[in-house]
């Protein structure tokens, strides 16, 4: 016997599958956008469909391996730099994200809001940091190796920043 209120309705939510596809197509479109070496292209792809399909295996991060091996013998460009960012951070995403998502799940897409959220606010940073660094390293040749130093500083410096406030939070 059926009653009324025998049914669960939830926010409008996206199948396991479309995470997965997803990861795959940004992948893919990365390696052929990104990197000019066919075998690398094609081990993107490949580890992207193994990530998919078999998470713990990492496969996207091997992804990301593979474009940016590639990527390294071509020139240097800024608009190929602020694309490749923007895609090694979306496989990121997407691989974190089909590490927790069961497969024959559901996910509400208020739930990926916060990930979304995060994912805008470190592309917010990273874009206009890419930019600088092109910038900074194409001007001044001759003082590349200080270019480097001195944003690993910043970098070491941002990090005990944030370690550091992390850590008032926990008292």
């Amino acid at each position: 016997m059926r009653v009324r209120n025998d049914s669960l309705e939830t926010a409008p939510a996206v199948s396991w599958l479309v995470l997965r596809l997803a990861l795959v197509a940004v992948a893919a479109t990365g390696a052929f956008v990104l990197c000019p070496l066919v075998g690398w292209q094609w081990a993107a792809v490949v580890l992207a469909l193994l990530g998919a399909a078999l998470p713990p295996t990492f496969g996207g991060w091997g992804a990301i391996a593979c474009i940016v091996i590639g990527m390294l013998v071509s020139e240097p460009d800024l608009g190929r730099a602020m694309l490749a960012v923007l895609i090694v951070h979306l496989i990121h995403v997407l691989t974190s994200l089909t590490l927790v998502v069961p497969r024959g799940s559901r996910v509400v897409l208020a739930a990926l809001r916060r990930s979304g959220v995060r994912l805008v606010a470190v592309q917010t940073i990273a874009q206009p940091v890419t930019v600088a660094a092109l910038l900074v390293t194409a001007g001044a040749a001759g003082a590349t190796p200080w270019a480097v130093v001195a944003a690993a500083v910043a970098v070491a410096a941002a990090a005990a920043v944030l370690i550091s406030g992390s850590h008032r939070g926990a008292r």
